[in-house]
């Protein structure tokens, strides 16, 4: 099966491809030495961004080091590119709302410092504002006390958005433009997408920095996926995929599709079977995960993604 970067429609027309991209390799003490230097001096480097107060979340902070995946993704000299990224690889969906205050600037930060892909949501606000928001114009009244249709940005920087735990500080509504000023060049982005507005929004900021090969957009709409192959970066079909098929998917302009890890097997075996890069939503563990990833699956999205680091690795690192 193709790798993420040679699934473009071009490729897919004339049946080229390179392989897959490779698995993460332990990571000795050198290298997470290493990696923490790297940390420092990105701190350091990034002294005049926005900050915000850490979050506290139980079973997080026994994570002194990063999983063997995260370390990956982020330990590379280069800023990591779809093509770059190892297999698999964990996405944080919502930014990991089971953990963090869901599509919060605290979510993305911790996402990239765990080496997760932030899996953000997109909302257009009533002044045209893009910032992180699940639900669509209509949802939002929960947290800021009017519909995001009906929203400033300044009066939805006024809200706070709850935490999904006791045990965790509430987190810090943050547009589009900013969480990809922050963070842009340290991760691989993968924003949900359901409306010209946004995507014009997501693929000029990616643009503007050159980083259209670090966009993995996730739609259901084939309009808003050609207009992303045609940009450059990666789109991948978020919708039911019981409806499609590989063919039509890739005639479409997706590259990769999300497909539950739930679905009978033989349709399973289908999709990885295909020219589209395979992503997984609803894996149980990271046995689970780590078996779809020999099968050929190129990650997961996972609203609690500390649930599939692989526990050897986790019990490495602390020890």
């Amino acid at each position: 099966m193709e790798s993420l970067a040679d699934l473009t429609p071009e490729r897919m027309a004339n049946g080229g491809g390179r392989s897959r991209p490779s698995r993460a390799k332990p990571v000795s003490a050198q290298e997470r030495a290493a990696w923490e230097e790297r940390v420092a001096e990105a701190e350091a480097a990034k002294s005049g961004r926005r900050t915000f107060a850490p979050l506290i979340v139980a079973g997080v902070a026994a994570l002194a080091v990063l999983a063997v995946i995260g370390w990956s993704v982020l330990s590379a000299e280069d800023p990591p590119t779809v093509e770059t990224l190892p297999a698999p690889v964990i996405a944080a969906d919502g930014g990991g709302a089971a953990v963090y205050p869901p599509n919060s600037a605290e979510s993305v930060r911790e996402d990239v410092r765990f080496g997760f892909l932030p899996a953000v949501d997109l909302v257009e606000l009533g002044d045209g504002t893009i910032a992180l928001g699940a639900g669509g114009p209509e949802a939002g009244e929960d947290v800021h006390g009017a519909p995001y249709a009906d929203l400033t940005a300044e009066r939805f920087a006024a809200g706070t958005i709850p935490a999904p735990r006791d045990d965790t500080n509430a987190g810090t509504p943050v547009t589009w433009a900013e969480v990809y000023e922050d963070f842009g060049s340290d991760t691989v982005f993968m924003p949900s997408v359901d409306s010209a507005a946004v995507l014009d929004a997501v693929l000029a900021a990616a643009q503007s920095a050159e980083r259209t090969d670090a966009l993995i957009v996730r739609t259901d709409d084939a309009a808003l996926a050609q207009r992303t192959a045609e940009a450059g970066a990666t789109a991948l079909f978020a919708g039911d995929p019981d409806g499609s098929s590989p063919a039509a998917l890739a005639a479409a302009g997706f590259e990769m599709v999300a497909v539950s890890a739930e679905t009978d097997t033989e349709a399973v075996d289908a999709w990885l079977d295909s020219d589209l890069g395979v992503w997984f939503t609803d894996v149980g563990s990271a046995q689970q995960l780590a078996d779809l990833a020999e099968a050929g699956a190129l990650g997961a999205l996972a609203e609690d993604p500390f649930a599939l680091q692989p526990a050897d690795d986790q019990a490495g690192a602390e020890g």
